[in-house]
């Protein structure tokens, strides 16, 4: 078989859905760095630019690097010097761009302002966390396969994201940022109907053609959209509102019916709870002769206490309403991702093959199945084999480590099993290079890697039996 080269010819569509996914990222999270800087008072914050720079090198950095030779902590090393160059980088594009492109004096200036931790807030010091988080978001999704529901869900998640920004910019400061959420519908849309392709087969090169069509559709469905946001204005839904206000002697009616027993349950709950609430009046009776009487002290102090209260109380409101907003949104989220993994365990099923498994889909399919491309069969095959691999080793005693990437588990597996030395190196090659490179497997190269593991598995069976 041979081994897949690293030099081999992208996969632009691949590259693009990776690019899309970095640029819809980058405009929630410039979203809320816009807003939440200028509430601070910040005059500058990082670019959506230099966002997305960031986010897309996480995105490479976690595709390519787990597939290099080198040992595990050597790559942590490279991959935060990475960042940290990604990050001076974008930082010198959003925040310095008044210089000279060759002049450095900006960097210890710099540092000097992103250090100053306790001394001020500054705006580089905002936009830094930003970057770092937009570079931690890239590098956990790296190896997610972008199918609809990833692409879906993600999709979701910055409309919730958008819906608690504009939250808290109509709490705070006003923050136009309407741009960007154009900006995000028209990326989005490209991603979800190039994830759509994806899922539906579609194998063919796509040419101009295509491309303009499907660019075309994209630029309609945002026209109508703009008109749409023109004419729906707080006007029109008020006067909406009024048109639909005798339907609301209905409305109280139906939830007079619901409030009426939900009464009488609170009213057997409050008697239940009764002999707790005497408890406690009584108890607050015991307490009352240390209260501060006329001691003039005691006074004075509860007295700065409750104006200290009375001046946070707007701001604890404010943490209020943002807390439950983001429970909101997190329940939210929470229910679509539990979607999302549910459907891609389904998709992605790390389960040992038997004898009889094929490598094609099924015949006849249950009805609404979701259809995948062959290259997304094979490549979920060669995961498949490796997975296979790792759960015989498991079993055999030599399970793969926490944080172990596959080239550093291999001289292990080679050492227990040297007679599938050149099979294990075979199998280890194949799966970096779908997994991670996420290079295609075409179906010769399936079968014969294959052909290749039962014979090891039998190998490696009979070498432990004989120990």
């Amino acid at each position: 078989m041979t081994k897949p080269s690293s030099l081999a010819r992208l996969n632009l569509r691949a590259e693009l859905r990776l690019a899309l996914l970095a640029a819809t990222e980058a405009c929630w999270i410039y979203a809320a760095v816009l807003t939440v800087g200028t509430a601070a008072g910040f005059p500058r914050q990082v670019s959506p630019v230099g966002i997305f720079l960031v986010y897309w090198i996480a995105l490479s950095v976690g595709r390519l690097l787990p597939g290099s030779h080198q040992a595990w902590r050597l790559l942590q090393v490279i991959t935060v010097l990475i960042a940290l160059v990604a990050v001076l980088a974008a930082i010198r594009i959003g925040l310095y761009t008044d210089l000279p492109l060759t002049d450095v004096a900006w960097l210890p200036a710099y540092f000097a302002r992103a250090l100053a931790f306790f001394d001020q807030s500054t705006a580089e010091q905002f936009s830094t966390l930003a970057l770092i988080f937009a570079f931690l978001r890239g590098l956990s999704l790296a190896q997610r396969p972008l199918t609809l529901w990833a692409v879906g869900f993600g999709f979701r998640l910055g409309i919730v994201a958008f819906f608690g920004i504009a939250l808290f910019a109509a709490f705070t400061v006003r923050v136009d940022f309407i741009f960007w959420i154009f900006v995000y519908f028209a990326l989005s849309l490209l991603a979800i109907a190039l994830a759509r392709i994806e899922d539906e087969g579609q194998e063919y090169p796509l040419g101009p053609k295509w491309a303009g069509v499907l660019l075309a559709a994209i630029a309609t469905t945002m026209l109508l959209g703009f008109f749409a946001s023109q004419f729906l204005t707080l006007e029109t839904i008020g006067a909406l509102f009024a048109l639909l206000a005798p339907l609301g002697s209905v409305v109280r009616f139906i939830l007079t019916l619901i409030a009426v027993p939900l009464f009488y349950l609170l009213d057997i709950l409050g008697g239940l709870l009764a002999p707790l609430f005497d408890l406690l009046r009584s108890a607050l009776a015991n307490l009352k002769p240390l209260a501060p009487g006329d001691n003039p002290a005691m006074l004075d102090i509860l007295n700065r206490v409750t104006r200290g209260v009375e001046d946070l109380y707007p701001y604890l409101r404010l943490l209020g309403v943002m807390l439950v907003i983001g429970v909101i949104g997190w329940v939210i989220a929470r229910a679509l991702n539990k979607r999302v993994k549910w459907a891609e365990k389904e998709m992605f099923a790390r389960e040992q093959l038997d004898e009889d498994d094929g490598f094609a889909p099924e015949p006849r399919p249950r009805a609404r199945a979701p259809r995948f491309a062959r290259h997304e069969i094979h490549a979920e095959n060669v995961r498949r084999i490796y997975a296979a691999l790792l759960a015989q080793a498991a079993a055999l005693g030599l399970p793969r480590r926490d944080a172990e990437t596959p080239f550093e588990f291999l001289p292990r597996l080679v050492a227990r099993f040297p007679d599938s030395t050149a099979a294990l190196q075979t199998i280890t090659d194949a799966y970096v290079a779908v997994h991670y490179a996420q290079q295609p497997a075409t179906d010769a190269q399936v079968r014969e890697l294959r052909a290749i593991w039962q014979h090891t598995r039998a190998e490696m069976r009979e070498k432990s039996s004989n120990q």
